[in-house]
């Protein structure tokens, strides 16, 4: 018998990733309810599941009802996410929870209790733990074959468009409708880092801005709406029709209207952040931002976070005492190359561990992802809240390195905490 699940929040990740899985695999999930504000984003759910209309809510307070399905999966804007967990894990469902936990610290701690109260099953969408590629990198670093790491440089290279559509315009784009960006966006990175070294940071600092998008740099003349006639529309990439008014239904298109129709798109350009200039949004998070960090028992670190690379993906180096890790991941290359130490750069490249289950965006990772939740839930494996606040904590922890200009030391941060 498949699981059962009910669906809060049925856009890009609940309909595309989670919603597909079901679709596909129908042996292993069933959706029975699904909760969305958006009218087409819930009659889109509802008829691809088949749903029945009593089980579909424009409220997703009223989806979660005790013992209508053993799980569910929040999907909701980041600012929901706090609530929405604690709800449903005292309803009684198992949890997939969409990152972040919540939006402060404060709030991921309140659902870590909750989780830990609720004996439930808890998942945080961490898709690239699931991914062949680093679960490759992670198999070579705690085989031995690089030594001790002595030091690791860390890039996620946000392509413009991506920031763009979904930091400038999109929901991730103000930090008090969402979270900081190293929260929105790097969480994924902070998480692999302790998951892939097996180390602890026990000291941080942080430097970032807004550089870029922003007023200063508007085009002369343009208009706050793109569509309102803007001088710069033939030399500017952003201009809002030549992303979402295109043949492309697909991302990022498909993610600013259940309707796909050119008409409706055009109306949520008319009225909706995605038509606004990018220079001229409401956004605030940070558009670049570095991070220098000391492992527990020595080693260092640095994560760079930009929104201004021409192409998409993560570039990772891992230096040890014996051999070097070099590694790209794109949507054009998959690359991991282990470099023995006195071989004057020679080395060899690595091939990928094989999934049982790697299908989707994120390099293989979203369907590893929901069948690792599926095998939870069916077998009861309760992995604690712990493994996933981590990221989080290092997260708050960067943010207030960076908006004080100081230091943090993770143990004092972490003492003044109430677990």
């Amino acid at each position: 018998m498949p699981l059962t699940a009910i669906m809060l929040g049925a856009g890009n990740r609940g309909f595309d990733v989670y919603g597909n899985y079901a679709f596909h695999n129908p042996e292993q999930l069933k959706f029975v309810a699904v909760a969305d504000a958006d009218p087409n984003k819930l009659m889109r759910f509802g008829i691809a599941h088949n749903i029945p209309l009593e089980a579909r809510f424009s409220s997703w307070e009223d989806a979660i009802q005790p013992g209508r399905a053993s799980t569910a999966f929040i999907c909701l804007p980041d600012a929901l996410h706090e609530t929405a967990a604690i709800k449903t894990l005292q309803a009684g469902f198992h949890l997939m929870l969409e990152k972040p936990v919540a939006s402060t610290l404060e709030g991921t701690l309140r659902v870590a209790k909750a989780a830990r109260e609720s004996g439930r099953v808890v998942m945080l969408g961490y898709v690239l733990r699931f991914t062949p590629f680093f679960q490759t990198i992670r198999q070579v670093v705690q085989s031995g074959k690089l030594g001790e790491v002595v030091t690791i440089s860390w890039r996620e290279n946000v392509s413009s468009l991506h920031m763009a559509h979904s930091f400038v315009r999109g929901n991730w784009g103000n930090t008090a409708r969402s979270s900081a960006m190293i929260l929105a966006k790097c969480s994924h990175d902070l998480d692999l880092l302790g998951w892939i070294t097996g180390k602890s940071i026990s000291s941080l600092s942080s430097f970032g801005n807004l550089q870029y998008f922003k007023l200063k740099n508007a085009p002369e003349g343009s208009p706050e709406r793109c569509l309102d006639g803007c001088p710069a529309e033939d030399s500017c990439i952003y201009h809002a029709a030549k992303i979402y008014l295109t043949d492309n239904t697909e991302w990022p298109t498909s993610t600013i209207s259940a309707d796909p129709s050119l008409e409706s798109r055009k109306r949520v350009l008319e009225t909706s952040n995605y038509g606004r200039c990018v220079y001229c949004a409401d956004n605030d998070v940070v558009d670049n931002q570095v991070v220098a960090f000391n492992f527990e028992g020595g080693g260092t670190g640095t994560l760079t976070m930009h929104g201004l690379s021409a192409q998409e993906g993560r570039t990772i180096r891992i230096d040890g005492t014996k051999a070097s890790l070099r590694a790209v991941f794109n949507d054009d290359l998959y690359e991991i190359k282990l470099e023995p130490h006195g071989l004057g750069g020679r080395g060899e490249l690595i091939p990928m561990l094989e999934s049982k289950a790697a299908g989707g965006r994120h390099g293989g990772g979203d369907d590893g992802l929901t069948a690792a939740f599926i095998d939870a839930v069916n077998n009861q494996e309760r992995e604690p809240i712990s493994s996933y606040l981590e990221s989080h904590i290092l997260a708050f922890a960067i943010e207030q390195a960076r908006l004080e200009n100081r230091v943090i030391d993770m143990a004092d941060f972490k003492s003044k905490l109430e677990f």
